[in-house]
């Protein structure tokens, strides 16, 4: 759990979960696997192959049991937080996928 992440946090996240309580900067989660970034912030830009997904009620009240033991004093809520993931798209190559893998390298 962190205040303010820089340029490429959370790159090629293999697995695990990234609590960003402030604001995230450019290539957030950039070509991640397993890993689930949240950030109660702003982000700068997404990374090759990330998504923000809509949090589900499971990952609130996850969000919240964390934030209240880990920073009691701080008045956040998990609903307040964006939740990140991997699109996919570069798991497997396909060749009709050729410009995305591109961009990737």
């Amino acid at each position: 759990m962190g205040g303010n992440c820089g340029y490429m946090a959370g790159f090629m996240g293999q697995k695990g979960t990234m609590v960003v309580c402030g604001d995230a900067g450019d290539a957030f989660a950039d070509s991640m696997y397993e890993t689930v970034c949240f950030v109660g912030g702003r982000i700068g830009g997404l990374g090759m192959d990330a998504v923000v997904q809509e949090p589900s009620i499971e990952d609130i009240a996850w969000l919240d049991s964390t934030l209240a033991q880990h920073l009691p004093s701080v008045p956040r809520h998990g609903q307040d937080f964006k939740k990140i993931v991997a699109g996919r798209r570069l798991w497997n190559f396909d060749k009709r996928e050729w410009k995305v893998w591109q961009e990737a390298l």
